[in-house]
């Protein structure tokens, strides 16, 4: 029996001669965080609190990645009250060897709710997301935010939204340039904002927002031109949209099953690097 902490060298050395034999080129990795959790509404006031302190960081082969959130303060989450503004900037630092294009993946959950308009009018209820995510830019005469903004180099590449109450929307943003060790990107967006939530509704809900960073080695291939499993780009500093898209897709078909990377045969369980923790949180035997 293993210590906590200690690694099974049979899944080292298993994990090694697959390696060996694939002939992929491309290697991935993914870091995982919850960042907003256990929120608990009770009239029109909600309490915010850290669900995880730690992010932990998953690797395959020299593509590494952090994700973090230094604008967040778990003392800006209590007593929210509808339409607050709340620092939240999810950035991604390459911390591994490779030079890798990155994305970041945010749910944002969602509820058939009633919202209230400008004028105090109710709206119908409907099914729509908790919370916005935009920008924050000083006009001159204070800050203002922007719902749906995004800071610069960060591309909305997949929108796919909540089919019932209680569910999560989910949002796939790329970053158009790749980082080389030890660069990061800017936040993803600067703030989340509570919708105009009329009282009464969603009472006692815990709610979160998670999110997950993913990133995929930036392969160049002999002459120059930048292909990863057959996607062409054609300036490898500077992606289009169309091609940040491409090669998010081949991230996802190698991991086709990334929602849980963890039950992937020959995916990223073993190769956690806080020596805990799997990519769902869970204890590493």
């Amino acid at each position: 029996m293993r210590r906590k902490g200690e690694r099974d060298e049979s899944c080292v050395s298993s994990a090694k001669e697959e390696m060996k034999k694939s002939e992929k080129r491309v290697l991935t990795t993914a870091a995982a965080c919850a960042v907003i959790g256990a929120m608990a509404f009770g009239g029109t006031m909600a309490y915010l609190t850290d669900n995880e302190a730690s992010v932990n960081t998953f690797t395959v082969g020299k593509v590494q990645i952090e994700l973090e959130e230094p604008g967040w303060d778990p003392g800006d989450g209590e007593e929210i009250v509808p339409n607050e503004e709340i620092d939240k900037d999810p950035k991604i630092e390459n911390s591994g060897t490779n030079l890798a294009y990155v994305f970041a993946e945010v749910k944002i959950p969602a509820a058939d709710v009633v919202t209230a308009a400008a004028d105090g009018q109710k709206n119908s209820s409907a099914l729509q997301d908790l919370f916005t995510y935009g920008t924050v830019r000083d006009d001159g005469s204070g800050e203002v935010y922007t719902a749906g903004g995004l800071n610069e180099g960060w591309s909305l590449l997949i929108t796919e939204k909540a089919e019932e109450s209680g569910g999560y929307s989910t949002y796939i943003f790329g970053y158009e340039k790749p980082l080389a060790k030890g660069e990061s990107t800017p936040g993803v967006f600067d703030q989340v904002k509570f919708i105009n939530l009329v009282e009464g509704q969603l009472d006692s809900a815990d709610l979160d927002i998670p999110v997950k960073g993913y990133a995929i080695q930036a392969d160049t291939s002999a002459d120059g031109v930048t292909t990863i499993d057959g996607v062409k780009i054609e300036n490898p500093a500077l992606l289009t949209e169309e091609e940040m898209k491409a090669v998010y897709q081949v991230f996802a078909g190698q991991n086709s099953g990334f929602e849980d990377l963890t039950a992937v045969e020959g995916g990223l369980k073993d190769a956690d690097t806080s020596g805990e923790k799997d990519l769902s949180g869970g204890e590493i035997a």
